[in-house]
């Protein structure tokens, strides 16, 4: 086969590698809306919106309606920074915007009279307020996720152990994420999300905590946030009878970033208990690794399209991959 068709079928096989899953998936994505305004409260009208990613660099841009209203969509969760001209006024600049998946957050701009070429800065999160519906959720943020470690005691190391810190979720006696009941439902009644795809097993019939937790445990070092949605959720989580356990796998930057870890616990390692001539027996070892960074695609409009990519293996025998376009 000549060089140049081996070049073709590679470079196919790698775009289709690169493409998002969708089809059969539930949205996962963020929402930020907000209403530009003058100092005295007047709608400001035809505002140009630049909303960018800090992490990726990738925009958005928009304008305000008649009504001053605003509305940026199907964001991946993550920081942005939100910049707002409009005649007449001085251009706003609000940085350190946080959102979280399945979340909708509210963002006021209000302009004052002046200059373009003067800015108003502010460095300001929004509004955890959800003005949009009545959705009932609870976020555990990556911050969160790199605090706080995981004792896996002899079970497996899986991000979704961190939902059980949710008011409303219940192990009884045992502690242990398996036996999870959320909102006082079945052990097996709540729905496992991953990217928008649901866990849902079809042999089994098993799903929820069960298969996030212990049939795909899911490595926190390749997770960017877990949220557990608890009541008045939208029909397209139907799978359900008590909440959905939703996570996002992290995506890749501008900066190229890996971690390395290896988690050991061994019986020597122990210190004895009091009174007791022999340490406990305590075998445990989960080791990986992570990478992530962003992929140029030559000789495709110019070269300055990029896609992102994040990967990540463990011993759990879990591997996953994420890009954006």
């Amino acid at each position: 086969m000549p060089t140049r068709w081996v070049r073709v079928i590679l470079g196919c096989a790698l775009l289709l590698m690169l493409l998002p899953l969708s089809g059969g998936a539930q949205s996962f994505n963020a929402t930020i809306t907000g209403l530009v305004s003058d100092q005295s409260g007047a709608a400001v009208p035809g505002a140009a919106l630049t909303l960018t990613a800090i992490g990726t660099g990738v925009q958005a841009n928009g304008t305000s309606g008649p009504d001053g209203l605003f509305r940026f969509p199907n964001l991946v969760a993550g920081a942005y920074t939100l910049k707002v001209s409009a005649k007449g006024f001085r251009d706003f600049e609000q940085t350190g915007i946080a959102v979280d998946i399945n979340q909708i957050i509210n963002v006021n701009v209000s302009l004052s009279l002046g200059a373009a070429i003067q800015t108003i800065e502010v460095s300001a999160n929004a509004s955890p307020l959800n003005y949009e519906n009545a959705v009932v959720k609870q976020a555990i943020t990556p911050q969160v996720i790199t605090d706080l470690p995981i004792l896996v005691s002899g079970n497996q190391r899986s991000a979704a152990a961190f939902a059980i810190l949710v008011p409303g979720v219940s192990t009884g006696a045992g502690n242990d994420p398996f036996d999870a009941r959320i909102n006082g439902g079945l052990q097996t009644g709540d729905e496992a999300v991953l990217d928008g795809i649901s866990m849902q097993q079809g042999l089994m019939n098993q799903g929820g905590m069960i298969s996030m937790y212990n049939d795909f445990p899911i490595s926190p070092d390749t997770i960017s946030e877990v949220s557990v949605l608890t009541s008045n959720y939208e029909p397209q989580y139907g799978n359900t009878t008590s909440a959905v356990i939703t996570a996002v796998t992290k995506s890749g930057t501008n900066q190229y970033h890996g971690t390395g870890y290896e988690l050991l616990r061994n019986t020597h390692l122990n210190a004895r208990n009091f009174g007791a001539v022999n340490r406990s027996e305590d075998l445990e070892n989960d080791w990986g690794f992570t990478i992530g960074g962003r992929i140029r695609i030559p000789r495709y409009s110019g070269g300055n399209r990029k896609a992102f990519f994040s990967w990540g293996l463990t011993n759990t025998g879990f591997v996953e991959a994420q890009t954006i376009p």
